[in-house]
């Protein structure tokens, strides 16, 4: 499920099975990638959610209410908690702009 990690001058990335899925900065903001599928987080229409099992995590990302990413990572893998925690605060300071 989850492979490798890697950091880009600017952002970050994970290999999820055969998917790149990661986030980095642009001029416009923030920008979240699923492969070739970009989104802009400064754009307020997207929304994350996290799933926590007992062995998996789920992670789903939400752009204008349409699921857009969706995988299952391993409970050990502190990434996607920390992905998670920076888009929820992401989400949070735009809400109050």
């Amino acid at each position: 499920m989850y492979g490798n990690a890697g950091v880009m001058e600017q952002g970050f990335y994970f290999k999820v099975g055969g998917d790149f899925f990661g986030m980095y900065h642009t001029s416009e903001g923030p920008k979240l990638f699923f492969n070739k599928d970009k989104y802009k987080l400064r754009d307020n229409c997207w929304d994350v959610e996290l799933v926590i099992g007992q062995k998996n995590n789920l992670f789903a990302f939400y752009w204008k209410g349409e699921m857009k990413i969706s995988f299952r990572c391993s409970k050990h893998q502190d990434f996607i908690l920390s992905l998670f925690n920076l888009l929820q605060q992401k989400s949070s300071r735009q809400q109050l702009a």
